[in-house]
């Protein structure tokens, strides 16, 4: 019972954490000055030529950043860096919706939410779970520092290795996916804008 109760404060700490970032990306957009929201709307008027004409090529980016983020969950100090990606990520979530309703209103809020959803979910979702599992391994690790104790945290970080990387490959296939299909997809929802 013990530990069902610290998984699920670690699960809602870390659902707090994206709606955190995402509130904050839309509060950080409301606060920019007239220019800069100027600029911005400018900036997403191109955005129909460009899902029209270009991929999404995320797989080198979000490759690196998977696995710099495995590595650094296996120490204590790596935690609040990868806490921080996935803060800095929801943030950007959160900005871009603003901006595209800000720009469009409504059909653009929901063009946001269609493209995030298509864009970058699994990839959150990855983040989610690498956090998670940081969690996890510094709590362990913790344990093992200070109270000394030593039960099989060689077999625990060999099994949440395996499961980083799962995730790596998800996250391979995924934007393998994204670059083929997503602004195919997108394309069809384009009337929003």
């Amino acid at each position: 019972m013990k530990r069902l109760k610290s998984s699920n404060v670690a699960k809602i700490f870390l659902l707090t954490l994206v709606v955190t970032g995402i509130i904050f990306g839309l509060f950080y957009f409301n606060i920019q000055n007239t220019a800069n929201k100027t600029l911005i709307a400018e900036k997403l008027s191109g955005l129909e030529n460009i899902i029209k004409t270009t991929h999404q090529n995320m797989i080198i980016e979000h490759l690196i950043i998977i696995i710099i983020l495995v590595f650094l969950s296996y120490s204590i100090i790596g935690l609040p860096f990868i806490l921080f990606y996935l803060f800095y990520e929801c943030t950007s979530i959160g900005f871009f919706i603003g901006a595209l309703y800000n720009s469009f209103k409504v059909k653009g809020l929901f063009f946001g939410v269609i493209f995030t959803i298509i864009s970058k979910l699994l990839f959150i979702l990855c983040l989610l779970y690498i956090s998670y599992i940081a969690l996890k391994i510094t709590k362990r690790l913790l344990r093992v520092l200070i109270f000394k104790e030593n039960d099989s945290l060689y077999k625990l970080l060999k099994n949440l290795f395996l499961k980083l990387g799962v995730v790596v490959l998800g996250i391979l296939i995924y934007d393998t996916l994204v670059y083929f299909f997503a602004n195919k997809i997108l394309k069809l929802f384009l009337f929003l804008l």
